[in-house]
């Protein structure tokens, strides 16, 4: 929990703060918060297209760029053009969004100037928040035809609780309209960045570092030099005799994060007995690398063929050939490369229909019937009908049922053990085009993706001799335990991957995020625009885990560290929701808007000061 120092301290405590500041010299220095970029003068990694930190809702039409021309000062100024045609009520917004932490109980005021041009509606700006289900909204005095500069404002009381303060900068009808030298206020005083959480204390400081561990090396060694694993001993006594040991990652796209699942990955198979290593790829897909670390069969970068784009990168690529070396040196004891995810229909589908042929013809007939629109529509599921969604999961439980009421039969009949494997794999072929369905008629925010994920994972583990041991490698969100009483209080509320594994493997499951202070990643520039490039990462804020931390490795003369949060749970420390950042495959400018209990969601942290993008093939 985030406990203030008492506002009244006498000098009995007095020596305890010396030490605690002599122990953490940076603690009170300038730290980092939530910046305002409300004059548009820092651009995005998608340049004049739009300012950072600013989000639109753009309808086909609609053009917003940053225009080094009409601009009332600096740089830039914002502009939206809008097209003929467009309802006058279709209202346009450019968003900014920000941390009510340092708004609540005080008065803000935004002011800003506007600049139209033959426009048929309006063009004005927005402040609003939400107070429980109810938005709270005000508004500036609206423009309209063709006026020169003008200046807005608007006051507003932000109550407290409250979470987000959203400036909308908004345009509806046709025409052009400028946004330019916007500002925020509180109480009359101009900000520039906002605090967003209560900064850790002194005696937190103290207990994470105490709790942590200084990482001497991100590397892996090579068949011919392993590395020394004097710095992971306490992460092994974390483990302890975890059957899944989860690696997270708050990025994908992080070189030191690869580097470090890298070592670790050479740790946990040498020290730990790990001989199962699972990725966040699609099953089939990745079957293509075992075939290769398992056997030889291509090369390392031939087996990655068909993985996800964000893993396309050398450093992936060494991660692989470094188990095909260590499988040569041990034929007797190798190790496998699997993946569990479910995205994926083409492979599976395709080896269902081949598989069902061979094993029972007319059970081929119908199924290949029911499941045909599935196979031609399903790989376009974003644009199908929801009756088209409803069919394809109907048909696919179904098959998954009669695939499994013919088990028995099927291996009844089998003559060998290729052939019961063969069976074990078709049951599972199905499973996969079911989840695939499932997953396409749920929706994303389901999150029954996280429950298919653990499901593969299970079967996997069930497929090996018992007490086989396993790493997974995929996302912090994913891999995270769920295990505050709480729901808000986890990630995804409780029902992510990882907190199905904590629910049946209990404490053979332990969860490790992977996490930076600044740096860079290798990401998608939107969700949209698919073209890679290497983004960067905001410093962690006052208040978030991972500045905290950075104030720590530095006192440590660091570059990394390893937390153990085993304690913090049974201490009841830091069980309050934290600052936590989100960054995926995509550019995230900010990143720190969820807040979670991370002693329920991680059994510790493996934390990298700074990090650079991954050495992609895409470069």
């Amino acid at each position: 929990m985030h406990r203030k120092v008492p506002d009244k301290m006498f000098p009995r405590n007095l020596i305890s703060i010396i030490a605690i500041m002599l122990i953490f010299p940076f603690t009170f220095s300038l730290q980092a918060q939530q910046p305002l970029n409300l004059g548009f003068e820092k651009l995005s990694v998608e340049g004049i297209s739009r300012p950072w930190g600013w989000e639109s809702d753009l309808y086909i039409n609609d053009q917003v760029l940053l225009d080094s021309l009409t601009k009332r000062s600096g740089k830039y100024s914002l502009m939206i053009n809008r097209k003929e045609g467009l309802k006058t009520d279709d209202t346009l917004w450019m968003r900014y969004a920000i941390e009510g932490y340092e708004l609540a109980n005080r008065q803000i005021e935004i002011k800003g100037w506007i600049k139209t041009t033959e426009l048929s509606g309006t063009a004005f700006c927005r402040l609003s928040y939400y107070q429980g289900e109810q938005e709270k909204i005000i508004i500036t005095e609206q423009s309209k035809g063709t006026i020169g500069w003008k200046q807005v404002s608007v006051r507003m009381k932000i109550p407290s609780g409250t979470k987000f303060v959203n400036i909308d900068l908004c345009q509806n009808g046709a025409g052009k309209s400028w946004f330019d030298d916007f500002s925020l206020s509180i109480n009359g005083r101009l900000i520039n960045e906002v605090q967003i959480s209560a900064p850790f204390s002194t005696d937190q400081l103290k207990w994470l570092s105490d709790h942590s561990s200084p990482l001497y090396s991100f590397d892996a060694g090579s068949k011919d030099k392993p590395s020394s694993f004097e710095d992971l001993a306490p992460l092994k006594i974390a483990v302890a005799d975890a059957r899944i040991i989860a690696l997270g990652e708050a990025t994908h796209g992080t070189s030191e994060f690869f580097r470090m699942k890298h070592r670790v990955l050479e740790f946990a198979v040498i020290e730990l007995g790990i001989r199962v290593f699972a990725i966040e790829d699609n099953q089939l897909v990745v079957e293509r690398v075992n075939q290769y670390v398992l056997g030889g069969q291509g090369t390392a970068r031939s087996s990655m063929a068909g993985m996800f784009s964000v893993w396309q990168t050398r450093e992936v690529h060494n991660l692989i050939q470094w188990v095909r070396d260590y499988n040569e040196a041990h034929p007797g004891d190798m190790v496998e490369f699997v993946g569990f995810d479910m995205q994926n229909l083409n492979q599976p589908i395709d080896s269902l229909f081949s598989f069902v042929m061979k094993q029972d013809l007319a059970l081929y007939n119908s199924v290949s019937k029911n499941l045909s629109d599935l196979k031609q529509n399903g790989p376009n599921s974003y644009t199908a009908s929801d009756s088209s969604k409803w069919a394809w999961s109907y048909h696919a439980q179904r098959t998954l049922k009669e695939f499994s009421e013919s088990k028995k039969r099927w291996l009844s009949n089998a003559e060998n053990a290729k052939d019961s494997n063969d069976i074990e794999w078709g049951i599972q072929y199905a499973n996969l085009v079911n989840q695939f369905a499932q997953n396409a008629m749920l929706g994303h925010l389901s999150f029954y993706r996280d429950l298919a994920m653990a499901e593969n994972i299970s079967w996997i583990l069930s497929r090996r001799k018992p007490g086989t041991k396993m790493l997974i490698w995929a996302h912090d969100y994913h891999i995270s335990r769920g295990e505050d009483p709480i729901k808000k209080n986890n990630i995804y509320n409780g029902i992510s991957m990882g907190s199905h594994l904590a629910k049946k493997y209990g404490s053979s499951y332990k969860a490790f995020g992977l996490s930076t202070y600044s740096g860079e990643y290798w990401a998608q520039i939107s969700y949209m625009n698919f073209k890679q490039l290497s983004c960067p990462l905001l410093p962690g804020p006052k208040g978030s885990l991972d500045e905290a931390l950075h104030q720590i490795a530095l006192t440590k003369k660091s570059h990394g560290l390893f937390l153990n949060l085993q304690d913090a749970k049974k201490q009841k420390r830091f069980l309050q929701p934290i600052p936590m950042r989100f960054a995926n495959h995509v550019n995230i400018e900010y990143g720190y808007w969820t807040r979670y209990s991370i002693p329920n969601q991680f059994d510790g942290i493996l934390f990298i000061d700074k990090t650079s993008a991954a050495d992609s093939y895409s470069k």
